[in-house]
């Protein structure tokens, strides 16, 4: 990597550690300046005709006959000055003397600083009995029990057989080779976590067209397995004049591929214990394949994970890198993309979780049908009493009519709540829909304590989703009723009374935990407090999408869209508005165990929910994108999007 003077110094951590070895660098600027006259200050360099002359002092320093090229140098020291590689030791880095990369990485000792939490999920691999080559690349957590690391990692012990399933390969004597990962290992520290690889679930073909990755299931009948690590789904910010910060984990051992004088400096001798490099991204290749990085790496991080400490989540897998140039990470999305199609073709198969412990362990909690009783349910003329302002509920059209669940007390199917109501799809255990009632005026803002949530009495727990289908998955319980939105009233006790029932099995359905999108949580605020609302007043609808073609986990079909339709009255025209709105995460969930993609909010025709429902609103007279064709969208990235 070719750096000029202008970008080394506009990079904080750069000149950070530049200025904290002042001595050192004057000698060297005034080896390169021939001893004329006085040096100049950081101002006058930036400027100054000296630049050819820093850079190289600062890019020309490696020993004569350095390896340098190609990828053939699997790991690399790409900046000599301004990424430091920090020991960790009990699951925190050390503090770095840069300012600046201490405020990237934040504070170490804060057990919630989303950095920390990722270090006990990386580990050594070793051969097990072999002195020689005990260790051998660095792989983390990608599931409960499965670990990912590189192709050219696996291949030392592993072997593709005839019939392309995988298997271990045999020392001389026969038997066959044994591997563990290590997810401790640290610097002076006699700690150990070792846990055996017991089946090796993939390993890439050579080449370019396939991701440099491997998959190894762990044994699951010793010590507890870290967490997994998240891979990410937000872009990486490429800005040249503030690209994205990053960090790797991973073991880097001693390697003659890199120039000694600068490994001693930066590593002061110690190799093989867990470290964290921080760096920033270079470049995203155009296909978005392959992240470029300026993390300081050396041989046996291969298969770290690249972190992107914005985020919090895997953005790469490192895998090579040349000297004083880049190194390089598979993306994230790529290998989303992979493990979908090993998905496809059934080569990856994530572990069975043990359905009837988790039945066992989830509890039970149910509120009787007593508990219920005085509730006002949704009011259709909430908005008005007079007949063109009333909003009556949506109605169940054709053959679904016979999937609602309904009881003795609630022949129509309407479980009622303080200020909103639920109608319940027996055959798929989550609502038709929900129907809620806000008054913006009245609204009590109630910090979220601890969720606890309950099955409603009133409706045979067959009819509900419940606490199991919850149990050690990414998926959330997704509030359908926000939390605050009915949580409104004349006193506390009633407004909290609101909120409280909102924390119903009937009320919920299951959402990716990445299903967290800004501005569709924040549509009923920006109607009711910035539309042209009359009253701050809004009667909202909500559910899921429920298609022939939902993916069923734990019995229950996954929702890939979830649905909202808002009508207040506008102000100025004092009539009724309803507009109505698309939230997918069809991507998140195609495979529950680790494809997670883009999800988008969008602006819809409400006649577009009604033929994915089954539901008839008749709203369209107020709909503004009614006389729009039916599959017409608007994303929204923000409230100002809205078309109200």
């Amino acid at each position: 990597m070719k750096n000029t003077l202008r970008s080394l110094l506009n990079d904080r951590a750069v000149m950070d550690s530049l200025l904290g070895d002042r001595d050192q660098l004057r000698t060297e600027l005034e080896t390169a300046s021939g001893g004329a006259g006085p040096l100049p200050g950081l101002e006058a360099l930036r400027q100054g005709d000296l630049a050819p002359r820093l850079d190289a002092v600062l890019e020309g320093r490696e020993a004569p006959g350095t390896a340098s090229g190609g990828l053939n140098a699997l790991e690399a020291i790409i900046l000599l000055r301004g990424r430091p590689v920090l020991l960790v030791q009990q699951d925190m880095w050390q503090p770095p003397r840069s300012s600046e990369i201490a405020k990237w990485l934040g504070d170490p000792t804060q057990a919630g600083n989303p950095l920390r939490r990722r270090l006990p999920s990386v580990g050594r691999i070793e051969i097990v009995g072999d002195d020689d080559h005990d260790y051998i690349g660095t792989g983390w957590m990608l599931t409960e029990d499965v670990l990912i690391t590189n192709r050219h990692v696996a291949e030392a012990f592993g072997v593709k057989r005839g019939d392309g399933a995988f298997a271990f390969r045999r020392q001389p004597v026969g038997e066959e080779i044994r591997v563990r990962a290590d997810f401790k290992r640290e610097y002076e520290r006699p700690d150990l976590l070792q846990v055996g690889v017991r089946e090796l679930i993939y390993i890439a073909p050579p080449g370019d067209i396939f991701p440099d990755m491997a998959l190894l299931r762990l044994d699951r009948g010793g010590p507890a397995l870290p967490p997994p690590v998240e891979l990410d789904d937000k872009p990486l910010i490429i800005d040249p004049n503030n690209p994205q910060t990053l960090a790797v984990i991973g073991y880097p051992a001693e390697d003659s591929r890199n120039d000694a004088m600068a490994s001693r400096q930066i590593f002061d001798g110690i190799y093989r214990v867990k470290r964290l490099s921080p760096g920033r991204v270079m470049t995203v290749a155009p296909n978005g394949r392959l992240l470029e990085h300026d993390c300081t790496t050396l041989g046996g991080n291969s298969g770290s994970p690249v972190i992107n400490l914005t985020t919090g989540r895997a953005c790469g897998l490192h895998f090579a890198g040349t000297y004083r140039s880049r190194n390089f990470a598979v993306t994230a999305g790529w290998l989303k993309a992979q493990l979908a199609e090993l998905e496809t073709r059934r080569v990856f198969l994530a572990p069975q979780r043990d359905e009837t412990r988790a039945l066992q362990e989830a509890p039970l909690r149910v509120h009787r049908p007593a508990h219920f009783a005085g509730r006002d349910g949704y009011r259709a003329n909430f908005l008005g009493d007079h007949a063109d302002l009333e909003v009556p509920m949506p109605e169940i059209d054709g053959d679904l009519v016979a999937q609602l669940a309904a009881g003795g007390d609630f022949p129509d199917g309407e479980l009622k709540y303080c200020h909103f109501s639920v109608k319940m799809r027996g055959d798929r255990r989550q609502p038709f829909f929900t129907a809620v009632n806000i008054d913006g005026r009245k609204l009590f803002n109630f910090p979220r304590g601890r969720d606890v949530w309950y099955l409603d009495g009133r409706l045979g727990a067959e009819f509900q989703a419940g606490e199991p289908l919850y149990v050690g998955n990414p998926l959330d319980r997704g509030h359908l009723v926000r939390r605050l939105d009915p949580a409104w009233g004349d006193s506390r006790e009633e407004a909290k009374l609101a909120e409280e029932d909102t924390f119903h099995f009937t009320n919920c359905s299951p959402q990716h935990e990445e299903l967290n999108q800004r501005t569709w949580l924040s549509l009923e605020d920006y109607i009711l407090g910035n539309a042209n609302t009359r009253d701050f007043r809004a009667s909202i609808f909500s559910g899921p999408v429920m298609a022939t073609g939902d993916k069923p986990y734990r019995e229950v079909p996954l929702p890939r869209e979830f649905w909202k339709v808002a009508v207040m009255v506008n102000e100025a025209t004092d009539s009724l508005s309803a507009t109505g709105y698309l939230l997918s995460q069809a991507g998140l969930i195609r495979n529950l165990e680790f494809v997670f993609g883009p999800y988008k909010t969008y602006q819809v025709p409400i006649a577009l929910i009604e033929s994915k429902t089954g539901l008839s609103f008749e709203l369209d007279l107020y709909d503004p994108m009614a006389n729009t064709e039916s599959t017409d969208a608007r994303e929204l990235t923000g409230p100002e999007d809205l078309l109200l």
